[in-house]
């Protein structure tokens, strides 16, 4: 099946040798994003779902009380590609010091077991360090594999089982699993009440199915199988009927999509379709583009947007101590 994925510039920019900038630029509704994943198959283990070829600029590696495990697992998969696509042994070189690096960093006892732990505070949620996530641990397991299909390392790939440990575990016992529909999430942020944001819940699932493919494993391929089961019975949770949501977080007005994570969200459920295609999820695409195509929609999400930000403001400090900042609970 062949993929049709939005680009906000990003084939683009790759031709041009274009950079980023540094981790924080993912967030940003004002710049190009990834598109899909240009060796992604059904059967093959090989390239990463989302192209991240843009992500060049090596991140803090030094003080761990400061990295984001994201930014460095997303660079590691940008480098692999790079070297998949025949641009020198240099970026396989880059993807394994990536991966050695996750994995000399990643926690080996305790309630923490097999994760990469956090010490920054968030700002849009209340969550206090040390903090893991799905997000995080789907990726670097990801890139952990795909380097050890190139090395032959076993740590790596016992690196990688390991970071699905906490996958499995639930938020409410220190992991990062809840409950959704009949089936799970796995959530970018263990907030309470759970915030599952959609971009993080699916490249956390991913990696389920790259120890699935890399290692053999059944139970990783039931637990992907069952993942993407519960995505497309609840996709529609995500859909306002006229644009996406970031989250699902009772925050006091809805947290819908930047024009970056909304084309984000198109282009991982386009991934998603080459790999396993479920008839809901290929119906909520073909919405999301339709949104995406319509002028006076983009319009309508970026004001809702910025209305979020008015109330929820990136200040930390800010953004859980006005009066409308307070969390809506559900009863």
């Amino acid at each position: 099946m062949a993929s049709r994925d939005l680009d906000l510039g990003g084939k683009a920019a790759l031709e041009r040798g274009a950079q980023p900038g540094g981790p924080g630029f993912f967030s940003s509704a004002r710049v190009f994003s990834p598109p899909v994943g240009p060796r992604v198959t059904l059967e093959e283990f090989g390239g990463y779902y989302i192209d991240f070829r843009l992500k060049q600029e090596p991140p803090e590696l030094g003080d761990a009380d400061r990295e984001l495990h994201v930014a460095t697992a997303q660079w590691g998969l940008g480098s692999y590609e790079r070297y998949l696509t025949g641009e020198g042994e240099r970026w396989l070189a880059t993807a394994l010091r990536a991966a050695e690096h996750l994995a000399d960093r990643q926690v080996r006892d305790g309630v923490l077991d097999g994760g990469w732990v956090h010490h920054l505070p968030i700002h849009t949620y209340r969550l206090e360090p040390p903090w893991m996530s799905g997000m995080a641990q789907g990726e670097g397991a990801s890139l952990l594999l795909r380097v050890y299909a190139e090395t032959g390392d076993d740590r790596l790939a016992q690196a990688a089982l390991r970071a699905l440990r906490p996958l499995a575990i639930p938020t409410a016992s220190g992991g990062l699993r809840v409950p959704l529909g009949s089936g799970f999430f796995l959530e970018e942020y263990p907030t309470d009440p759970p915030s599952m944001v959609l971009n993080g819940g699916i490249f956390a699932l991913w990696a389920y199915r790259d120890v699935a493919l890399a290692l053999g494993d059944a139970d990783a391929s039931r637990e992907f199988e069952e993942g993407v089961n519960t995505l497309a019975d609840n996709i529609g949770r995500w859909d306002t009927g006229s644009w996406t949501r970031y989250d699902l977080f009772p925050h006091p007005v809805t947290n819908v999509a930047s024009s970056f994570y909304h084309v984000l969200h198109i282009n991982q459920i386009r991934a998603m379709e080459l790999v396993a295609q479920r008839p809901d999820l290929s119906a909520a695409v073909e919405r999301w583009e339709r949104y995406w195509r319509s002028r006076s929609l983009r319009r309508r999400a970026h004001a809702r947007k910025a209305l979020f930000r008015l109330v929820v403001p990136r200040n930390r400090y800010l953004a859980h101590r006005l009066p409308f900042g307070r969390i809506r609970r559900r009863a």
